[in-house]
């Protein structure tokens, strides 16, 4: 009977305190979202890779040989211990014509054995020798259908002597019978990371095997599948070990004569790419939900504290009549428990359903072409998640009650006596205290005398304004991410990209136009960064970089600043043309960051033609967007015993924006260019694909907005309510409403303030902390808060605490001036 009596008690004790019982539930929600949401996006971006790869039939280790591979080499990978199937596939460089300029696009056969099989979207693979299939980009770009013609030519310019590459696939018109996706190239075309890394220069397209031109031509490289592979997590450790084994048996053996380059999964970008950014969002689900935990322990702390001073005679009753302690503690554990229960429950279903399905499938499609991503749940998290919460807020329940059941019945049911008044610091501070207001004068009485409040509300405002600091300078730095590289690193206006046997043409033309002011030419290619001391199951030890080799002699300066990231410009040549890099690389600074490399460190750096050589790193170079290594000539040509080929200029054009952006589509349009690039354009489009950025920002001050109302809500209300009798008394003396409402809501209004002041440059630290722990792929984003990011989140703040004020004034006027005043004895 006396246990029923408890429980009913404690149920009603919910309905009574129903907004401090939200408050804590709302909390909690929020904490266990962020915990278990975006742990699983992150799980569900992998496993949608992982998901699409198998579909695909995805290799597992590609072989690529200098020489080439034939039957022979094919028949040799299948027979080694491990391997399930292998293949060899033919591919060559072509260029085609788009919207009538030359573009680059990349051709490859389909293999018998539907290893790498393209994703189709639409219509069917190719079944015959003049039949083709294109991605989406390709028919948006060239505005074409399915059942429309393609043609291609042999970029017949591999060599600036003029020797020309043989035709591998027939001439003619093919035609376009199915839309796919490139299973090597999951990047959004139209995405920031396209963008920032420019990888989606050159159009994949899939023929049968029919359209090769003389079957004795060797395979460009092998693909292969590893037994057993399929079935694992291709993120997972167990799935990397057993590639790792595989591959080394590879190695073994290949041929004495010919150099095989065998790769992983790891080779790929986008592979790489997925993982980078599933432990980004992993670690950003680690560190939010703990802020919330604080401060779901602050509000649980509050909201019991006065609840157990509120019910301080009902307590000295329950002991009166022989109730023990656990007896009694058992109404506030219920009230917690169900507080952290409801918001767990509310915040699994939207953490581990509703943010992934919008985060995943509305933000993550900006990023890449998976076709699904699945909705896995981790009960781990979602149980884990609610029980760390529990186990937190019950906590402070017991130590918020521990006190009060220590007393004597007798004591508990005699009111609690007043703090005493104390002289505070400011009073001692005669020129300041003496020209204060009376109402300012308790005001700041107040503010000294609740201090363990006072410091609540500061640590909520600040909690509150440096999160959307952060958020707003994420913007902010994402956003002149592009205006700052061309503004201040690469500031030439077009690059313009020739074949190496058409750049000497496109040099005089250059040379002779009125629109250009200057014109840098220099080698563009692109390798491959290794460290040479990392193990062969390193993983994250290699990644792809864009090469640029500077012409002998030649400045930069006016197209490319080098610099460090300290901004100390960097030289290649001296004053009289000497190379001052030492036969060393000038590396940029997210490369050398992912591969920590520093200054004077070696790294392995394999070119197009699979060769490669160990280089001394000269400086690490500041750049914001994508990863380049810069080489002098002679150092290129020492280097990898290869000739010099411009096939490049950066070029100045005169005028504005407009007139660049006109430049750059009239050299399009010309034979001799393979890809033309307009910096004004590049940055236009790169604002427009950024969505992702303003969802992240929308995110978090909505985040941001819930933490700020939550808690300041429920310490106002406690506030009010700790003070009924003397804001009844004040009332009784004639203050009018107004008067009541700014003696209250002055206290908040400066401990709010104070909390913005603080919490701006917490939020700028934050912003470098969430920046540090970023690893987007090829950009390196530097934190760079703009004015107006802090002028927004200091007046949302400020405006979060007027519409909590404007709330709790309601509270203010519904008090009980005889009720208040009542003796409670």
């Amino acid at each position: 009977m006396h246990s029923t009596a408890l429980w009913k008690d404690a149920w009603r004790t919910i309905a009574r305190n129903g907004r401090r019982f939200a408050a804590i539930a709302i909390i909690v929600a929020v904490g266990v979202m962020m915990l278990g949401g975006l742990n699983a996006v992150s799980r569900d971006i992998r496993a949608g890779l992982d998901d699409f790869f198998d579909a695909t039939d995805m290799h597992d280790i590609s072989v690529v040989s200098t020489l080439g591979l034939d039957d022979a080499d094919i028949a040799a990978l299948r027979r080694v211990d491990g391997v399930a199937d292998a293949d060899g596939i033919r591919s060559q460089n072509v260029t085609t014509k788009i919207d009538g300029r030359r573009a680059a696009v990349t051709v490859s056969t389909l293999d018998d054995r539907g290893i790498d099989a393209p994703y189709l979207t639409e219509g069917r693979l190719p079944k015959t020798g003049h039949e083709i299939a294109v991605t989406r980009q390709y028919l948006d770009d060239s505005g074409k259908h399915v059942g429309d013609a393609v043609t291609f030519a042999t970029d017949g310019s591999a060599t600036a002597a003029g020797a020309h590459t043989p035709a591998m696939f027939d001439g003619g018109a093919y035609t376009i019978v199915g839309v796919v996706i490139d299973p090597n190239d999951i990047v959004n075309p139209s995405g920031p990371l396209a963008l920032v890394t420019a990888s989606k220069t050159v159009h994949p397209m899939f023929v049968a095997g029919d359209a090769v031109v003389n079957d004795a031509l060797p395979y460009t490289s092998a693909v292969v599948t590893v037994a057993g592979a399929k079935a694992l997590d291709t993120y997972g450790d167990d799935y990397l070990d057993k590639v790792d084994a595989v591959k080394t048996d590879i190695e073994d053996i290949t041929p004495s004569d010919a150099k095989w380059i065998v790769n992983d999964r790891g080779a790929i970008a986008s592979y790489e790419d997925v993982k980078t950014q599933s432990k980004m969002i992993s670690r950003l689900g680690t560190m939010f939900p703990v802020l919330f935990l604080v401060i779901a322990l602050l509000v649980s702390l509050t909201a019991i504290t006065r609840m157990v001073e509120e019910d301080r005679q009902l307590i000295g009753t329950y002991k009166a009549l022989g109730y023990g302690r656990h007896a009694i503690l058992l109404k506030f554990l219920v009230y917690s428990v169900a507080a952290c229960l409801l918001g767990g429950v509310l915040g699994d279903l939207l953490g581990l359903v509703g943010l992934p399905f919008a985060f995943t499938r509305k933000m993550l499609t900006n990023l890449y072409l998976l076709p699904h991503y699945p909705l896995l749940v981790d009960w781990r998290f979602a149980v884990g998640g609610v029980l760390l919460f529990v186990v937190v807020i019950t906590g402070s329940a017991m130590v918020a009650c521990m006190g009060s059941l220590r007393l004597e019945p007798a004591e508990l049911m005699r009111p609690k006596a007043p703090k005493a008044g104390r002289t505070i610091a400011l009073q001692r501070i005669g020129f300041v205290w003496d020209h204060l207001s009376f109402l300012g004068k308790v005001t700041a009485r107040n503010l000294f005398r609740y201090k363990s409040r006072a410091l609540m509300v500061i640590i909520g405002v600040l909690g509150c304004t440096a999160l959307m600091t952060a958020g707003f300078g994420m913007g902010s730095s994402a956003l002149t991410l592009m205006p700052r590289q061309h503004g201040e690193i690469a500031v030439y206006d077009v690059m313009a990209v020739t074949s190496a046997a058409d750049h000497d043409k496109a040099q005089r033309a250059l040379d002779a136009d009125e629109d250009v002011e200057s014109a840098l030419p220099l080698q563009l290619g692109s390798v491959t960064l290794a460290s040479p001391d990392a193990d062969a199951g390193d993983h994250d030890a290699k990644l792809t970089a864009q090469l640029m080799v500077i012409p002998d002699g030649e400045s930069t300066d006016g197209h490319i600043n080098i610099q460090t990231p300290s901004g100390t410009p960097i030289e290649l040549y001296g004053s009289d043309g000497d190379d001052l890099t030492g036969g060393g690389i000038v590396v940029t600074e997210n490369a050398a960051r992912k591969l920590a490399l520093l200054e004077g460190s070696t790294v392995d750096v394999t070119d197009a033609m699979a060769n490669t050589a160990e280089l001394p790193v000269y400086v690490v170079a500041q750049y914001y967007t994508g990863n380049v290594v810069f080489m002098t000539q002679s150092a290129y040509e020492k280097a990898f015993d290869a000739d010099y080929a411009p096939n490049a200029d950066l070029v100045n054009v005169k005028g504005d924006d407009d007139a660049q952006i006109a430049f750059a589509d009239r050299l399009a349009s010309q034979d001799d260019y393979l890809s033309v690039t307009s910096s004004a354009k590049q940055e236009r489009d790169f604002a427009k694909s950024f969505a992702i950025f303003f969802a992240m920002i929308g995110f978090i001050v909505a985040m941001a907005a819930i933490l700020a109302v939550v808690v300041l809500y429920t310490l106002a209300s406690t506030n009010i309510s700790e003070r009924e009798r003397e804001l009844a008394t004040i009332k009784v003396l004639g203050f009018r409403r107004g008067e009541v409402h700014g003696y209250v809501n002055k206290e908040m209004l400066l401990l709010a303030a104070l909390g913005i002041a603080i919490g701006l440059p917490c939020g700028r630290g934050l912003l470098g902390f969430l920046v540090s722990r970023l690893d987007l792929p090829g950009m390196n984003i530097v934190p760079n808060v703009l004015w107006y990011c802090y002028a927004a989140a200091a007046a949302l703040a400020f405006l979060f605490t007027l519409l909590v004020s404007r709330a709790t004034n309601h509270a203010l006027d519904r008090i009980d001036m005889v009720g208040a005043l009542k003796s409670p004895e």
